[in-house]
């Protein structure tokens, strides 16, 4: 067989080698170009990571600490992990983007190896990896210092192992099974101990690995335990490391039960209010539920946003004070929750993953949104008639309930919960927060995009899938940046 032949063979392999390659380089151009401080939240994360890189193990609450908001009884792995090679390397903003772009490459090759395992057509692969990398947001998020880089590549680990648990290759033996399931549970245990948002996607994940072996629980247990008997080096390895997992998640969530009654304490709970106020963000919602509460007149919270120690927050306050106010007036009905998530699809969600939420943002109007709109609605429409339900896509009914369960825990719960209590409708909802099933999701409209259609007309709607997706991510963005993103933002 010639070379050209074997390349020929495997096209699919070189478009998703150069797609990664693109897709790394406007990484390291956004890290080098983009202002210390415009991404999300950027400067916190990087603040902890330098206080982490000058102790051995872990740190306390301090007067260097404060700023940050609470720094202890909080999940920590991605700021431990971080400043160990921050002390290392060096802890500027720059070094910790590459680390950072180290996860976010990690995560393609962990994508990859899932879209071998679960999509048969080598199209439906290449269309999901151009998604998948021409996503704005998740490119810009990829090249900041983030700890959602890293529950990401958890969530992604997470899945990978219970999809090669629940669906394993034909040939591949038994006895591989027993260190899937361990793997799985390590990254579904580390992903606890790095972001309180994986408190929600551990339920789903367990109820879909529950639900798919019910019947035959029994036998895995028992293959686990005398896979853990036999004396297999690596099984025993992954075995400790499995039970350090939980010592550690008890360590942080059941000493916080116990101590504070709450699976995550408020920083008043650990710290005086004076020292929790340090933190803009304590500071903001502070003043605000002091008005919510008529504990301070509107003037008087007005005044007090002084006290908060950042520009944006200050002025953020200052909105949610108008916003409390007016509702005090008008008494609007609330939402309920189906068509509050509807709303925060169209006007939170979409608009900030196909574009750039962050302390500078480029935003997409509805205009700019539509076509992706079409293409998710197609995809869902095609997913209702195509799937089916004899047991041949159980592992795409999983994959649906882990995106969807995402969804309705994050926003139909907590959003929603929040917008309740808060009255305001767009309040801490993050396109971004989606990135951890991103992956199942993009699969998902892989294989119903095409599924349903013969081979041209798979072509013709994978081309046109694509060219939206490539020409609405860094064409778009070197369109519309100015100068001002490449300055920072204290």
């Amino acid at each position: 067989m010639t070379a050209i032949n074997r390349i020929s063979q495997r096209w699919d392999l070189w478009v998703i080698i150069l797609l990664g390659i693109y897709f790394i380089g406007r990484l390291f151009y956004f890290a080098f170009t983009v202002g210390q401080g415009v991404p999300p939240d950027e400067m916190t994360h990087i603040g902890i990571i330098q206080l982490y890189a000058e102790t051995l193990f872990g740190i306390e609450d301090s007067a260097a600490s404060l700023p940050h908001g609470l720094v202890t009884h909080v999940p920590y792995l991605y700021y431990f992990l971080m400043g160990k090679v921050a002390a290392l390397l060096g802890s500027d903003y720059t070094t910790l983007r590459v680390l950072n772009i180290g996860l976010a490459l990690t995560s393609l090759v962990v994508a990859y190896r899932l879209s071998v395992l679960v999509l048969e057509s080598r199209l439906k692969r290449v269309l999901f990896f151009v998604m998948l990398t021409n996503t704005l947001m998740f490119g810009f998020l990829s090249a900041s210092v983030n700890y959602d880089n890293l529950i990401n590549l958890l969530a992604l680990l997470a899945l990978y192992f219970l999809v090669r648990y629940l669906y394993p290759s034909p040939g591949r033996l038994s006895s591989v099974k027993p260190a899937d399931l361990l793997l799985f549970f390590i990254s579904t245990m580390l992903g606890l101990l790095t972001k309180g948002t994986f408190l929600m996607l551990a339920p789903i994940f367990a109820v879909v690995w529950l639900l798919s072996r019910y019947q035959t629980l029994r036998v895995d247990m028992q293959q686990l335990v005398q896979a853990v008997r036999s004396g297999s080096a690596y099984i025993l390895m992954l075995a400790a490391v499995a039970l350090v997992c939980v010592v550690a998640n008890i360590a942080l969530y059941g000493v916080n039960l116990a101590q504070y009654g709450r699976i995550v304490p408020d920083c008043s709970q650990v710290l005086s209010h004076e020292k929790c106020m340090e933190n803009r963000i304590y500071a903001r919602n502070w003043v605000v539920s002091q008005y919510r509460q008529d504990k301070l007149s509107y003037m008087d919270a007005w005044r007090a946003t002084v006290s908060i120690r950042h520009p944006g927050d200050i002025a953020h306050a200052k909105r949610l004070l108008n916003n409390e106010r007016q509702y005090r007036q008008a008494k609007p009905e609330n939402l309920n929750v189906l068509d509050y998530m509807h709303l925060v699809w169209e006007q939170a969600m979409k608009p900030s993953i196909f574009g750039i939420q962050a302390h500078r943002s480029m935003l997409r109007s509805p205009n700019e949104l539509w076509v992706y709109g079409a293409i998710c609605f197609a995809a869902l429409l095609l997913l209702v008639r195509a799937i089916r339900f004899d047991g041949s896509d159980n592992l795409w009914l999983g994959m649906v309930a882990v995106v969807f369960g995402y969804y309705l825990f994050l926003v139909g719960y907590y959003n929603y919960t929040g917008y309740l209590h808060n009255h305001a409708l767009l309040l801490g909802v993050q396109g971004r927060y989606m990135f951890s099933v991103f992956v199942p999701l993009y699969l998902v409209m892989a294989e119903f995009l095409l599924r349903p259609f013969q081979k041209w007309g798979q072509i013709m709607v994978a081309v046109v899938v694509a060219a939206v997706f490539i020409m609405g991510d860094f064409p778009y963005y070197l369109g519309r940046v100015t100068e001002v993103w490449g300055s920072a933002i204290g």
